[in-house]
C-alpha cells in the first residue's frame, strides 16, 4: 500500500471515529456540526482515493450540517442542499462520463442522500433509522467497497448496528414521533 493510501485511510478512520462520537452529543445542534467535521474527514478520505463522487457528497453533508445544525427549520435550507446534490451528482456524471459502472456507484449515494436529507429536515427519527438501515448505509457500503474506503465501510457498517440498538433500546413505538438522532 503506498504512503497515499494509507493517509487516505487514516482519514477515513478518523471520520469514523468522529461519526460515532457524534451519537454521543445531547443537541441536534451538536450531532449535526460533528456530523459535519467527520464528513470533511470523507472529504480528503475520497479525495486522496480518488473517488470524486464520494467526495463531493461528503462536502454538501458538510454544509447539510452547518445548515441543519440551526433548528430553525426553513424550506431554504433542504432545497439548497438538494441543489447542491445535484450539482455534486452532475459534476461526478462528468469527472466518469464512458463509465457507466462509475455513475451507477455514484448514482447510489446520490439518491438516498437525497431521500435522507428530506427524512432528516423533517426530524422523525424512527424514518431516518429505517431509511438509514435499508437503504442510505447499504448504498454507501456499495460505494465504499468499490472505492475501498476502510473508515467508510465500517463507518456504515457502525451506523446499521446503532440502528438496531436503538430500536432495541427505544422501540418502534419510542421513536414514533421522536427528535432523537
Amino acid at each position: 500500500m503506498e504512503l497515499k493510501e494509507i493517509i487516505s485511510q487514516v482519514f477515513g478512520i478518523f471520520g469514523f471515529i468522529i461519526i460515532v462520537y457524534s451519537f454521543q452529543c445531547k443537541k441536534n445542534r451538536n450531532f449535526f456540526l460533528m456530523q459535519g467535521i467527520g464528513s470533511l474527514m470523507f472529504v480528503v478520505n475520497f479525495l486522496l482515493i480518488d473517488a470524486y463522487a464520494g467526495a463531493l457528497f461528503n462536502l454538501t453533508n458538510l454544509v447539510r450540517g452547518v445548515l441543519f445544525s440551526q433548528n430553525a427549520k426553513r424550506a431554504w435550507k433542504l432545497t439548497l442542499t438538494e441543489i447542491l446534490y445535484t450539482v455534486c451528482f452532475a459534476f461526478s456524471v462528468y469527472l466518469t462520463w464512458g463509465d457507466w459502472f462509475g455513475i451507477f456507484i455514484a448514482a447510489l449515494p446520490y439518491v438516498t442522500l437525497l431521500a435522507m436529507t428530506v427524512l432528516m429536515w423533517l426530524g422523525n427519527g424512527k424514518h431516518i433509522r429505517i431509511f438509514q438501515f435499508f437503504m442510505m448505509s447499504p448504498a454507501w457500503i456499495v460505494h465504499n467497497c468499490i472505492n475501498f474506503s476502510l473508515g467508510g465501510i465500517i463507518c456504515e457498517t457502525f451506523n446499521m448496528i446503532s440502528v438496531v440498538v436503538s430500536f432495541l433500546r427505544y422501540g418502534v413505538k419510542g421513536l414514533e414521533n421522536s427528535n432523537i438522532k
